[in-house]
């Protein structure tokens, strides 16, 4: 086996790794539930504030502020699933081009 072969097989080697670490990375960013927590403490506070908003005309600023705090958690989550799909997607990519380019340097 040549020089070339080696040096080939060896990025190919690291290529495959960094791939593996891209689908790890995409998962734990898909399965965190950091976010998620954060929404289930605004959406069981809704509720309380717009029981005060009949009874004081103050709470509806309040009101309109958490409804837009609840909007951006949501969209910020919908990203975080997006990016870790794509990093998982990527990742996948990755490993193909790094399987081949094993394949190739192993055949010449």
């Amino acid at each position: 086996m040549s020089f070339v072969a080696k040096v080939e097989i060896g990025m190919a080697c690291v290529l495959f790794l960094v791939g593996v670490a891209m689908i790890v990375s995409g998962f734990f960013i898909i399965v965190a539930k950091e976010y998620q927590e954060t929404l289930k403490v605004l959406s069981a506070q809704t509720p309380k504030l717009a029981g005060k908003a009949l009874t004081d005309q103050t709470v509806v600023a309040a009101i309109d502020g958490t409804t837009r705090l609840l909007q951006t958690v949501t969209q910020l989550i919908q990203t975080a699933v997006g990016v870790g799909a794509f990093l998982c997607l990527l990742g996948v990519g990755v490993c193909g081009i790094a399987f081949w380019m094993a394949v190739t340097a192993s055949h010449s």
